[in-house]
């Protein structure tokens, strides 16, 4: 043992020699291992919420959903201006006023109002006529217009019987192109001689808008208050 003592002192003393400035250690010293370096703790992740489920809509939220586009499309069109009332489904004004605009009488109860006063040729006996229509009951119950078939317009010579109906044939006299006229027509100066292709028109096309005129001449022709209304827009006067 006191051998092994000198011999490992001697070791130290060589290892000295050769490594100035080196301090001397036990021999374990050489052989004592290092610790691991320490690992800096991470920082705990941040907490997420929970996401929450969707809310179920009620009935209410649904139907407001549904109506509410609706409701907003209406009142744009209650807003436009009435140079676009050819196209919209107002029920005739008894009063006839709307933006200055008042509904003339004509004796044999056939009654108009200029929504759109136009500048080109006048409306008179012998002239052909291109116009645009929509064909409404009184109440504003939209029938057939020439924009759903294909914008084909009505052409008719003015004061020929088998060419419009009597009340527009009346109604559109006075009126210039490029103008929109709505003519609110008594269901005996209408569709008398019918809704068949070629009976004066315009004629409305397809069963549905028929029947519905037919119903009107056969069963509420006598009622109070229920006329034909004609919005019209003069394209071409020649």
């Amino acid at each position: 043992m006191a051998m092994a003592a000198v011999f490992d002192r001697l070791g130290v003393l060589i290892l000295a020699a050769l490594l100035p400035g080196a301090a001397l250690r036990p021999s374990t010293a050489l052989t004592t291992p290092r610790s691991p370096p320490r690992r800096r703790p991470r920082p705990p992740a941040a907490a997420t919420e929970p996401q929450r489920p969707p809310l179920a809509l009620t009935r209410s939220d649904a139907v407001r959903r549904l109506l509410l586009p609706a409701a907003a499309a209406a009142l744009a069109a209650a807003r436009a201006s009435p140079a676009r009332a050819l196209y919209e489904n107002a029920p005739a004004r008894p009063d006839g006023s709307e933006d200055g605009a008042r509904a003339v009488a004509l004796p044999s109860g056939v009654s108009y109002e200029d929504l759109r006063p136009g500048t080109g040729d006048v409306v008179s006996e012998g002239k052909r006529v291109n116009v645009q229509w929509v064909l409404k009951r009184s109440n504003g119950y939209y029938v057939d217009s020439s924009e759903r078939n294909d914008g084909v317009p009505f052409i008719f010579t003015v004061g020929d019987p088998k060419g419009a109906i009597e009340g527009l044939d009346e109604g559109i006299r006075g009126m210039r192109a490029n103008g929109i006229r709505r003519i609110i027509i008594p269901p005996e100066l209408s569709y008398v001689d019918g809704v068949e292709d070629g009976k004066p028109g315009p004629v409305p096309q397809g069963f549905g808008p028929k029947q519905r005129i037919r119903r009107v001449m056969e069963l509420l022709r006598d009622v109070p208050g229920e006329k034909i209304l004609l919005d019209v827009k003069a394209t071409r006067v020649q």
